[in-house]
């Protein structure tokens, strides 16, 4: 895989776990607003994340999940 294909499997996984951010906001019933509410962050922390304005730190990320009973995990990527 050379240097183009790799960037691009990269921003191709960060699309896809945002995505997965913002169906699990819906599939919760959550608005932006209610979300960061209830784990303690900015509503622009979210909107930056769904938005793909900045790459979430992880630290971020779990602080966000964890409230809801949801964490990270490292999985085999499906080749």
């Amino acid at each position: 895989m050379n240097e183009m294909d790799k960037e691009k499997s990269i921003i191709e996984l960060e699309y896809n776990l945002i995505c997965d951010f913002i169906k699990l906001r819906n599939e919760l019933g959550l608005s932006q607003q209610k979300m960061a509410d209830e784990c303690g962050v900015v509503r622009e922390m979210i909107a930056v994340i769904e938005n793909r304005k900045k790459h979430p730190q992880i630290n971020t990320l779990i602080k966000i999940l964890e409230p809801f009973g949801y964490t990270l995990s490292i999985t085999k990527i499906k080749e």
